[in-house]
């Protein structure tokens, strides 16, 4: 054990210096460091890494420019874009206090308990998240929101890691993939999901939308470019009708869950808007679910989550930990955050209302590290939850009878979701998605 402790410490000194390490050794060194015994005990929470979206924010475009797309007006936000709403921190305050209810009925808090770390990407509105969801979580607790001292922070936003530098081209050929190199093909694919969403913000009659109701707005989805390469500068260009409905899908989903008006709007409910939302789930896989996108953008907060877990489980800690040790670590990024991860290691969920796999407001991702017994073998269970739609446009107050929307999470080599991921399992896991693949070998191929 000494050996293989010294082994994850020169792992470790080589990932800070930006060097690569072989992935059959760290393989090696987990299968040497995984001596557990089965207890028949009962499990026992250690740890929770709690992922999470910000909350309700304002929309990033003004009602005059959403407006183009629709022939009603579009309701006004109280905060300023890209802000978090008032209605928005309460929402996540609720949260906070379910999963204070949550985790104090497993064992793992205690009454009074302040043993939370808090980290925020560098915006008002993750910041503010964090903050709101302290206040259900540790209630009376004095609890700084850290931040990293570099801007942007590798943990969210920079692709920081030695085995997955940024490639524009490998990012291409990884998307290509996925839509059999034909971006139009699979954009007409989406058509029957387009024209579902259209027609709720056209108001149209009966769908498809008839050629006079789309002619009756400034913008149309279907004017939208279909582009799939590397401008001149290298950088990637991806558009199609079917990818241009994210920031209005956004913007309707937070002015619905914020409890805004949508004056002569018919179908403004969570049963007309949950389908109208497929279309937003699928182009959200594509952008950023693709495993490439997850390897290039969030490997390195990849390595650091799997820490957090393995510190203090009796096995060695390949990167550094967030925080000090504390019971629960809240981590408050963007949708973003979680869906590339998500596609990074296979993590997938669809809960009712929203479109598959899509990041809801205050949704997160949960890894929690069990162990089976007092001196049992570490093990990993991984969950999405998220309020609906109407319990957040609602207030609906979230107890441990009336949860939000849950869905545990099944990991590749672990189908056992209720048993969980032996967290040399999980490991294994991770570092082979991180893992750079093979260098291609195939001739370059023809993009739409």
């Amino acid at each position: 054990m000494r050996m293989c402790v010294g082994q994850g410490k020169r792992w470790l000194a080589a990932w800070r210096r930006g060097r690569s390490f072989p992935l059959a050794a760290l393989l090696s060194l987990l299968v040497a460091g995984a001596a557990y015994a089965e207890q028949p005990a009962a499990d026992r929470l250690e740890r929770v890494v709690i992922l999470t979206r910000h909350g309700v924010r304002g929309a990033m475009s003004t009602p005059e420019e959403l407006g183009g797309y629709t022939r009603l007006g579009w309701p006004s936000f109280s905060a300023p874009p890209a802000i978090l709403t008032a209605h928005g921190a309460t929402l996540l305050t609720m949260m906070g206090g379910w999963y204070r209810a949550r985790y104090q009925a497993a064992g793992l808090l205690e009454a009074g308990d302040c043993a939370v770390y808090l980290w925020a990407n560098h915006t008002q509105r993750t910041v503010a998240t964090a903050k709101a969801l302290a206040q259900g979580l540790a209630p009376g607790c004095e609890l700084a929101v850290n931040q990293s001292p570099r801007e942007p922070d590798p943990l969210f936003d920079a692709p920081l890691t030695p085995f997955a530098p940024p490639d524009n081209a490998r990012l291409l050929a990884a998307i290509s993939a996925r839509v059999g190199g034909n971006l139009a093909a699979w954009d007409a694919r989406q058509r029957p999901q387009l024209d579902r969403f259209e027609a709720l913000l056209l108001q149209c009659a009966r769908t498809p939308c008839s050629a006079e109701e789309r002619g009756r707005v400034r913008h149309r989805l279907g004017d939208t470019p279909i582009a799939m390469r590397l401008d001149e500068h290298g950088a990637l260009q991806l558009s199609s009708p079917a990818l241009a409905v994210g920031g209005l899908a956004e913007s309707l989903i937070m002015a619905y869950a914020d409890g805004l008006d949508f004056p002569g709007w018919r179908g403004m409910d969570s049963r007309t808007i949950g389908p109208a939302l497929a279309v937003h789930g699928t182009a959200i896989d594509l952008r950023t679910r693709t495993p490439e996108v997850g390897r290039q953008s969030s490997s390195y907060l990849a390595m650091r989550l799997l820490a957090t877990l393995q510190r203090g489980a009796g096995v060695p800690v390949l990167a550094d930990p967030i925080g000090d040790g504390q019971k629960i670590v809240v981590l408050a990024g963007h949708d973003g955050t979680l869906t590339m991860l998500a596609g990074l290691l296979g993590l997938n969920w669809h809960l009712p209302v929203y479109g598959a796999g899509e990041a809801a407001p205050g949704g997160a991702i949960l890894f929690e590290l069990w162990r089976r017994g007092a001196r049992g073998r570490p093990f990993v269970r991984v969950l999405y939850a998220a309020q609906s739609l109407d319990q957040m446009r609602y207030l609906t107050p979230l107890t441990l009878t009336r949860p939000p929307a849950t869905e545990r999470i099944a990991i590749a080599g672990c189908p056992d979701r209720e048993r969980g991921c032996p967290l040399d399992a999980f490991t294994r896991h991770v570092l082979r998605q991180i893992a750079p693949p093979a260098p291609r070998t195939d001739a370059r191929p023809a993009f739409n």
